[in-house]
């Protein structure tokens, strides 16, 4: 689909009906929260991310595996504003195996200013259906402070660069380098732990 040419979706077709959709940009955070949140459960995330956008509705319709999918592929779609479906989320702006270049949740200061200076839209008031915002945020110029804070992040710094400015990015690095996942960090103790005592890992990394 072409958000400029097409009208903006607000329901997906599930078992041949018409199922309306939450649009809001907030859900697709929080949907992008919940697929990156590993202390969830399966099961709970799957029915976390099907109440997000269809609300307690779309239980009773879920009577078989086929129905589930149908649901999710409605999601899916919707979540890449209908675009390319190898597109895979980006669980709050990043991919497996890579570090975030930026958070929904740290970084909504930054984000919120960035929509302020460059749209004049206050993201506290101002209803925006996802495939808007996605469309605004991805245009988002590199002059805003969001942006240069992600460009500190994700730079790799020359090994030839003058020590000056290589003091100056790395200070930037550090200054806005994000907070380890909650998980991730507990898991990096618990080994410190061991490994100070002696221990064997062995168990905690089957």
């Amino acid at each position: 689909m072409n958000v400029l040419m097409d009208d903006l979706p607000y329901a997906v077709i599930i078992a041949d009906n018409e199922i309306p959709i939450n649009t809001d940009y907030r859900t697709g955070i929080l949907f992008e929260q919940t697929l990156a949140d590993l202390t969830l459960p399966d099961d709970e995330r799957l029915n976390t991310v099907l109440k997000l956008y269809y609300g307690d509705t779309i239980f009773p319709l879920m009577t078989d595996m086929e129905m589930v999918q149908e649901a999710l592929d409605g999601i899916m779609w919707f979540y890449r504003c209908g675009t390319d479906d190898t597109v895979e989320p980006e669980m709050d702006g990043k991919s497996l195996g890579e570090d975030p270049p930026f958070s929904y949740e740290y970084d909504a200061g930054y984000i919120y200013a960035a929509f302020m200076e460059t749209y004049k839209i206050d993201l506290t008031k101002n209803k925006l259906h996802w495939w808007q915002f996605r469309a605004l945020f991805l245009g988002l110029p590199e002059s805003v402070q969001f942006c240069k804070i992600m460009g500190y992040r994700t730079m790799e710094i020359p090994v030839k660069m003058p020590k000056a400015q290589k003091r100056f990015y790395q200070r930037m690095k550090r200054v806005y380098k994000l907070p380890e996942p909650a998980e991730r960090v507990k898991i990096e103790k618990e080994l410190e732990a061991i490994l100070e005592k002696g221990g064997n890992i062995s168990q905690m990394i089957k």
